[in-house]
């Protein structure tokens, strides 16, 4: 398991334009901080906020949560899915906008295209399997597993032809070329953003963690193992629509996830099927 230490931390919030939490989000995390937080009073704030509250709605009635019907209010919204699931979908929605495409080596748009493709993948994974799992924290990690990307290349100027190089590169991963070039990798940093963000610490460190490719070589049975599986998945089942081949990690990964997700190669192709219908 990667491990990141204080001096890591210093450097990376000295050198990197890390997206500072907006007011709203401080403001909510104040309320959700009293013994009893009020849920109208945190929905009538998110309502003030026209774009979160429209893109929180939108995720809601999305075939994230699959509802009979539509939600047209915030109140509605917060009360079918709890407080915790509301604030992680307003982190979702400020972070997501934070990032300033003016500075930025990488096309942003594109970037989270792809980060919202895996997201829903992850989401109609989980609908498949038999364990249980949140489909709040299974989005969230797919859309910002990745969340370091955009951080390097607003500091690094090259950052595309090294991505471009690990493309070229599958038996290396990512991290250890950005290693190599940066000395720091988007894994590092993106654990920092999510940290600094206040996700749910599962999420942190999957983040961190998410191009180890020995990460299931002991199968434990934890559910940050089966996040891992899934978002590996999802990642592979992207990236062979949009590249027709399979993703870097995946060779290395492959056979534990088979056996942690229950699949084999006809409910695979059933997934890689499925899952092109959700691209966007």
């Amino acid at each position: 398991m990667l491990e990141v230490n204080d001096k890591i931390i210093a450097d990376i919030s000295k050198g990197f334009s890390v997206p500072a939490q907006p007011a709203l989000l401080l403001e909510l995390q104040k309320l959700m901080a009293q013994p009893e937080p009020n849920l109208n009073v945190i929905a009538d704030i998110i309502t003030k906020d026209v774009a979160v509250a429209a893109t929180i709605l939108k995720t809601v009635n999305s075939p994230i949560y699959g509802l009979a019907r539509s939600i047209s209010d915030i109140h509605k919204a917060s009360r079918y899915i709890g407080l915790n699931g509301i604030m992680l979908l307003v982190r979702n929605a400020l972070l997501k906008k934070s990032f300033d495409q003016n500075n930025c080596s990488i096309a942003l748009e594109e970037f989270w295209q792809n980060a919202t493709n895996i997201a829903n993948t992850c989401v109609a994974i989980g609908k498949t399997i038999k364990q249980a799992v949140s489909a709040d924290v299974i989005y969230s990690l797919g859309l910002f597993h990745d969340c370091g990307i955009p951080v390097m290349a607003m500091r690094y100027s090259d950052y595309s032809e090294t991505y471009e190089h690990a493309y070229n590169t599958p038996s290396e991963t990512l991290t250890s070329i950005e290693d190599s070039v940066y000395q720091v990798n988007h894994a590092t940093i993106g654990y920092f953003v999510a940290s600094s963000w206040n996700l749910p610490k599962n999420i942190c460190q999957l983040i961190l963690a998410h191009h180890e490719r020995d990460y299931l070589k002991v199968i434990n049975g934890s559910i940050e193992q089966l996040y891992f599986a899934i978002l590996k998945l999802s990642e592979n089942l992207v990236h062979t629509h949009k590249h027709f081949r399979e993703s870097a990690d995946w060779p290395y990964l492959k056979d534990s996830i088979f056996i942690l997700l229950e699949l084999d190669d006809d409910k695979y192709q059933d997934l890689l099927e499925d899952s092109a219908e959700i691209q966007i």
